[in-house]
């Protein structure tokens, strides 16, 4: 809320709340009034050339928006209904004939025809249009982030694959290696630790008898 010059105002966000419209609504509802009423300055204007609106324009507003709705009319006749008695009750007296289009009363203004409901009914259009595009940039920047860390997540899987190949590898070829000696080692162990039998020392004493003979008679 403003003051101006001891007057308030609300802005067009705290009007717009006011009347339950979107403040593109609430545009396209000032922009008609100021070319219904032929004055351009109608709003009270901040110093960025902003529209105010005082308690009697928030009123004023709401009576259009009831017509509107519970009357089935276009907003321009609404807005027709509601200002055009103020159009003729400000209109100068005098004896110069006031431009017949400032004092149409609604009835007759009905016949003209009515440009301004399609924009009227674009506005909320556009307001939907543009929230939906916002939500698509939202979620399309989420689905990049989700993109990443899917991407990341496959990096990490593909790292941990290569290192349990690598482990698999070492372990088999170790496991080799241990299984060689181990079958080689009981082999000479079962030879050196073999009970002699009397018949092996049999043979052995023989053998050293012959060895001895054909020495001794290999001399002669």
């Amino acid at each position: 809320m403003k003051n101006v010059a001891g007057q308030e105002y609300q802005t067009p966000r705290q009007t717009a709340d006011q009347l339950d419209i979107s403040p593109q609504t609430l545009r396209s509802y000032s922009g008609l009034v100021e070319k219904v009423t032929h004055r351009t300055d109608y709003f009270h204007r901040d110093q960025n050339n902003g529209r105010l609106y005082s308690a009697q324009n928030i009123t004023d507003l709401a009576q259009v928006n009831i017509i509107k709705k519970e009357h089935n009319k276009t907003l321009k006749n609404a807005i027709s209904e509601v200002f055009g008695q103020q159009i003729i009750s400000e209109a100068p007296t005098s004896s110069t004939a006031t431009p017949a289009k400032s004092t149409l009363p609604a009835e007759a203004s009905a016949a003209t025809p009515d440009n301004s409901t399609d924009n009227d009914n674009l506005a909320p259009v556009l307001y939907t249009l543009k929230q939906l595009s916002d939500q698509n940039t939202e979620v399309v920047g989420q689905l990049k982030k989700l993109q990443e860390q899917l991407d990341e997540t496959n990096d990490k899987y593909e790292h941990l694959l290569k290192a349990i190949e690598v482990r698999k590898s070492t372990t088999s070829s170790e496991a080799t290696t241990t299984a060689n000696s181990a079958a080689t080692t009981p082999a000479n162990t079962e030879a050196n630790n073999k009970p002699r039998t009397l018949a092996d020392m049999q043979t052995q004493s023989t053998e050293t008898k012959k060895g001895f003979w054909s020495r001794l008679f290999s001399r002669d």
